[in-house]
């Protein structure tokens, strides 16, 4: 018999775990609470390689302002719900952003509190062994970061939250063309979708004020014609008749390498 199921997973995966049957549900979602560990430059070499469950990671995350608090509030709720469930079992779900480290921290650490105090627990993480995402923290080396962190010249045409647009430093290939780059860092399209889906977004957002007609390009690798290690969508105004060819626009017969 089991008094409470604890479940750990990560929402940018899926949604959460299904209920248990007749498990009376609480949750805690903290996406946008406490330090993200991979967020921090100085646990770039721990973070690749621990999850919640180890000490490095485990410590810095309930050493957290906050992370106390959120753990004695999950336990006198649980408590109080277990006193009144009538012999139900109670799950608590608890999400962060990967279900990587924050999350199974502080599962794990509610259900020692609540094994203390005599509750029978199942705890379960869901998404802790999923592949760490590489870091989003400024790198020195990467002219985008520049721009975004520390205010290297740039025309800037528009600025959101996690995202800005501005002219590439070449003027681009026609009048109008624009970049959309995000403020974390992330290498290219493939690392992180969700990050490349909110640039998308912000992208389109940005071409419908505007107007027109458009291509949105973005590449990853050097064979794909990326030259900045930094995902950033190219967004291309378009006309009839301007001659752009799109990148993998076949070469005509003139063009073609000999064989």
């Amino acid at each position: 018999m089991v008094d409470v199921f604890i479940d750990s997973f990560g929402a940018r995966w899926q949604g959460p775990p299904p209920p248990r049957y007749r498990a009376a549900v609480l949750s805690i979602n903290l996406t946008n609470q406490l330090l993200n560990p991979p967020d921090d430059p100085a646990l770039d070499d721990v973070v690749a390689k621990q999850t919640g469950q180890d000490a490095g990671v485990r410590d810095y995350v309930l050493n957290t302002p906050g992370a106390a608090h959120i753990i004695a509030d999950a336990v006198h709720e649980l408590t109080a719900l277990l006193a009144t469930a009538n012999s139900r079992p109670v799950q608590l779900l608890v999400n962060c952003w990967y279900g990587r480290h924050r999350a199974p921290a502080i599962a794990d650490a509610i259900g020692r509190r609540m094994q203390a105090v005599g509750a029978r627990v199942q705890v379960t993480h869901h998404h802790i062994n999923r592949p760490p995402v590489p870091r989003k923290h400024p790198r020195k080396d990467c002219p985008f970061c520049a721009i975004v962190h520390t205010g290297a010249e740039a025309t800037i045409i528009r600025e959101w939250s996690d995202t800005i647009a501005i002219v590439p430093r070449s003027g681009g290939c026609v009048p109008g063309h624009l970049l959309v780059i995000p403020r974390g860092h992330v290498d290219d399209f493939t690392v992180d979708p969700v990050v490349s889906a909110t640039t998308q977004h912000r992208a389109a957002e940005l071409a419908a004020d505007i107007g027109g007609q458009w291509n949105y390009l973005t590449s990853c690798g050097p064979d794909a014609t990326q030259t900045v290690m930094h995902l950033h969508g190219h967004l291309v105004p378009r006309t009839a008749g301007d001659g752009l060819a799109l990148p993998w626009t076949h070469p005509t017969r003139e063009q073609e390498p000999a064989r």
